[in-house]
C-alpha cells in the first residue's frame, strides 16, 4: 500500500505543480512605481527644487510658500543611494574588510551579536567575560599605558589617539573608547544601524567626518549621541566646538537589550532626519558642513554597546 501511494505522488506531483504554474503568476504590488516611473519621478523632484533654490535666491515667490513647496518636494525625494560601507561583524575581526580603527579604548566581537564596547567610568574599559589570564593582561597593559603617558605627558598636553587596551581622557575626563573606519561618503548620505544598549549609564556617538583620521575625534562633521533612558542629540561638530541643531528626551529607552534599528539621512539640501525602528525622533537642516566626508566613527562614553550591523550610503 505504501508502495502505491509513493507512486501515485511521484506521478500526481509534478502534473499538480505544471498546473499549478499556469494558474499562478509572482505577485507583484500594483501600487509600487516601476523603474522608470520611479526615474521619471526623481527626475521631476530635482527639477522642482532647483526650481525653488532659484526663486528663493531671486526672490520671486513669497517665502512661505516656497517653504511649503520645498517640504512638498521632499515626500516624494527618493534619492538614488550606493553602498559605500557594509558590516555585519560576522566574521569576528573587524580589523579587515572593512577595515576599523581603535584609537582609544578597546573593542572586540561578540560572537553572534556584532561589535561590542564597554566602558566603566571611572575606570579603564570593561571586556566582555573571557579567561581570567587575557584579563589580566590587559589591565596589566591599561596600568602600563597609564604610567607611561604620565610619564611622557605629565600636564596632558599630547593628543588622544591610542591604540587598543589603554585608556585615555575623553571631554571631561570620563574615558571613552573610540573607533574609526576611512570610508568616502558623499555630503548628503544615509546610515542604518543595528545596535543594542546594555547599560543605564554612558552616551554613544556616530558620524561621519572630515579631516586628518588620526583625529577623528575632534574632526569636523556631524555627531548623532544617544543616552540611555531615551536621550537623543544631533550635532554639528567643527574647529570652533559643536552646536546642538536637534535634541529630544524622554524618547522610549532602549535599554532592553534588544537590537533596535536606527536610521539616519541627509538630503542634499541639509535636510536631516533620524528614525528609531521606524518612528522619525529628529529633525534638522544645516548646510555648514559642505563637501564629502572622508571615515565613519563611534564614541562610546562610558557604556556598554553592541552594534550588530552598519550601512552607510552615499546619495547621488
Amino acid at each position: 500500500m505504501r508502495f502505491w501511494a509513493a507512486l501515485c505522488v511521484s506521478i500526481l506531483l509534478p502534473a499538480f505543480a505544471s498546473e499549478a504554474a499556469q494558474h499562478y503568476r509572482p505577485w507583484t504590488d500594483p501600487n509600487a512605481p516601476s523603474g522608470a516611473a520611479s526615474q521619471r519621478q526623481q527626475d521631476f523632484v530635482d527639477k522642482l527644487k532647483g526650481l525653488i533654490d532659484e526663486a528663493e535666491k531671486a526672490r520671486a515667490a513669497d517665502p512661505g510658500f516656497l517653504r511649503d513647496l520645498r517640504g512638498l518636494a521632499r515626500e516624494y525625494d527618493s534619492p538614488r543611494r550606493r553602498v559605500v560601507l557594509s558590516d555585519r561583524f560576522e566574521d569576528g575581526d573587524f580589523t579587515d574588510n572593512p577595515t576599523w580603527t581603535v584609537t582609544q579604548g578597546r573593542y572586540w566581537v561578540e560572537r553572534g551579536w556584532g561589535l561590542r564596547s564597554a566602558v566603566k567610568v571611572g575606570s579603564a574599559a570593561q571586556s566582555a567575560p573571557e579567561p581570567e589570564r587575557r584579563k589580566g593582561r590587559d589591565v596589566a597593559a591599561a596600568i602600563f599605558g597609564q604610567i607611561l603617558q604620565q610619564a611622557l605627558d605629565p600636564e596632558g598636553k599630547l593628543g588622544s589617539g591610542q591604540t587598543a587596551g589603554t585608556t585615555g581622557g575623553a571631554a571631561g575626563g570620563a574615558p571613552a573608547a573610540a573607533i574609526q573606519t576611512a570610508v568616502a561618503v558623499t555630503n548628503a548620505f544615509a546610515v542604518e544601524i543595528d545596535f543594542s544598549s546594555w547599560s543605564a549609564e554612558g552616551r554613544l556617538e556616530i558620524g561621519p567626518y572630515q579631516g586628518d583620521p588620526k583625529g577623528a575625534e575632534r574632526a569636523q562633521g556631524y555627531v548623532l549621541a544617544y543616552t540611555p533612558g531615551g536621550g537623543l542629540e544631533l550635532l554639528r561638530v567643527s574647529a570652533r566646538g559643536s552646536s546642538v541643531l536637534d535634541r529630544r528626551t524622554g524618547l522610549v529607552a532602549l535599554e532592553d537589550k534588544k537590537t533596535h534599528r536606527l536610521l539616519w539621512t541627509r538630503n542634499a539640501d541639509g535636510l536631516m532626519a533620524v528614525f528609531i525602528d521606524g518612528r522619525e525622533v529628529l529633525k534638522a537642516t544645516d548646510q555648514s558642513i559642505r563637501g564629502p566626508f572622508e571615515g565613519f566613527r563611534m564614541v562610546n562614553r562610558g557604556g556598554d554597546y553592541i552594534l550588530k550591523r552598519i550601512a552607510v550610503f552615499s546619495t547621488n
